[in-house]
């Protein structure tokens, strides 16, 4: 189980011969994996943001009647991390509600003080479990805030760089953001797992 408010942190989470092929797959120069422009990766809220552009690729999606489907043929590659998350919680494995991985690239003439937007993956009141994976070493670290609504400003709770085979797992109720990258590529698999209650698995 996860409790409100939690952050795990685990470096090494999969073996390196599962870190590689994750590697390759998303970002090796003989594959076509099909990464799709995003016009800006702040446009979650309002806060004052910078734009900034990056590619995305969509493993699993949400519909008009908030229903998940499995948008990429990709997403199998991932269910190993993922089942390997719900042991780690020791819960039964549980609905994927989205997954997409982002890749990022240093953008020139950014104020490189100023963060991504601050939000949560999902609308407010609506718990999940974030399973945040990082593909390569990396800055652009990952900043949780203590804050729970949208406010005008934020308080840092946690920072975490980026380091292959890091995986990062939080109660999903906790508004985030990332750093942009200035030093190289910044590549991270994002999932969203329906939140676990004990009583729903009773029999």
């Amino acid at each position: 189980m996860i409790s409100e408010g939690e952050i795990l942190v685990i470096d090494d989470f999969v073996s390196l011969e599962y870190q590689e092929k994750i590697k390759q797959e998303l970002l090796g120069l003989n594959n076509d994996f099909p990464w799709f422009y995003t016009e800006d990766v702040t446009s979650a809220g309002d806060y004052d943001s910078q734009y900034r552009p990056a590619m995305s690729h969509q493993y699993v999606i949400m519909d008009d009647n908030d229903m998940s489907e499995i948008e990429s043929v990709y997403h199998h590659l991932f269910t190993p991390l993922l089942s390997k998350a719900c042991q780690y919680l020791k819960i039964p494995e549980t609905e994927v509600i989205q997954g997409r991985s982002f890749l990022q690239f240093p953008l020139k003439n950014i104020d490189t003080s100023v963060v991504d937007t601050p939000h949560i993956d999902l609308d407010e009141g609506d718990e999940h479990i974030v399973v945040l994976y990082y593909v390569i070493d990396s800055d652009g670290d990952t900043i949780i805030y203590n804050e729970r609504t949208e406010s005008p400003s934020y308080t840092e709770k946690q920072r975490v760089s980026p380091k292959q085979g890091r995986v990062v797992i939080f109660e999903g109720g906790q508004y985030h953001t990332a750093a942009q990258p200035t030093k190289g590529t910044r590549c991270i698999v994002n999932y969203n797992l329906d939140y676990y209650y004990e009583d729903d698995y009773d029999d």
